[in-house]
């Protein structure tokens, strides 16, 4: 599901390596690496480093594995203790940190893992005030869904580019902060529904278990989408995609 839309998930991640300002780093650890794609492209740019992806999913480490045998892969839980990796002069992380509770926590120990001078690199989805969740939102909350969804857990968590620099100003004065709109081209609205169902729109389907239920509901979504995502001159979609972005340099 996650590289259905590789190209666009990808992106990100080289528009991110692009702003580093590091010539020459020794070690670099992606987080939350997925299948590796965010991963191989680090690869790509510094080609002489040691180079670590991390990811909590081993079906996920398989699949880097195998597409990328160069990198060193990990299997373990960004939110324990990292020490025992050591230092590195870039850790980075592509869109993965919205599944990771605790975020003040988590930066604040991502930015200890750094070497004098280096580097702290995140892009994440900011999806709180998008269609996408909003209509997710209203859906719900209504009283024909609202029951279903009353024992929904998940760690999934977005937040505003604010939020993020009331953590990063209490670490360090070096901070690049941007967003991006990302205008993705879709055919169907059920395209979107696909490209959410691998993040924001999935913990609410695994509270659905049997599929007539899941199905009238995606049908529903996939709806209320519509009269908030029109179809263009040429029949596609436009689905514009938020993403804040942050590098943060660790001083001596």
């Amino acid at each position: 599901m996650y590289l259905a839309f590789g190209k666009e998930r990808t992106q990100p991640s080289i528009d991110l390596a692009a702003r580093i300002n590091k010539d020459d780093p020794k070690r670099i650890i992606d987080i939350g690496c997925g299948p590796g794609n965010s991963t191989n492209v680090l690869k790509v740019r510094w080609t002489q480093a040691e180079i670590v992806g991390l990811d909590n999913s081993e079906a996920m480490i398989n699949e880097a594995k195998s597409k990328y045998p160069a990198i060193n892969w990990i299997q373990a839980d960004a939110s324990d203790d990292l020490d025992k990796l050591g230092k590195f002069d870039i850790v980075f992380s592509n869109a993965a940190i919205q599944w990771i509770p605790n975020h003040k926590i988590l930066l604040t120990n991502l930015f200890g893992m750094l070497n004098n001078d280096g580097v702290l690199a995140v892009q994440v989805p900011c999806t709180k005030y998008m269609p996408i969740n909003t209509e997710l939102i209203k859906l719900t909350s209504n009283g024909k869904w609202k029951n279903h969804f009353t024992n929904i857990s998940s760690t999934y968590s977005v937040h505003t580019a604010d939020f993020y620099y009331n953590i990063l100003c209490g670490l360090t004065a070096e901070i690049d902060l941007w967003e991006t709109n990302y205008f993705h081209i879709m055919n169907t609205h059920s395209e979107i529904v696909k490209w959410y169902s691998g993040s924001g729109l999935r913990p609410y389907l695994d509270c659905l278990k049997d599929d007539f239920t899941k199905n009238k509901f995606v049908k529903e979504y996939e709806n209320a989408l519509k009269e908030v995502y029109p179809v263009q001159s040429d029949g596609k979609i436009l689905f514009p995609f938020t993403r804040i972005f942050f590098i943060v340099k660790k001083s001596d």
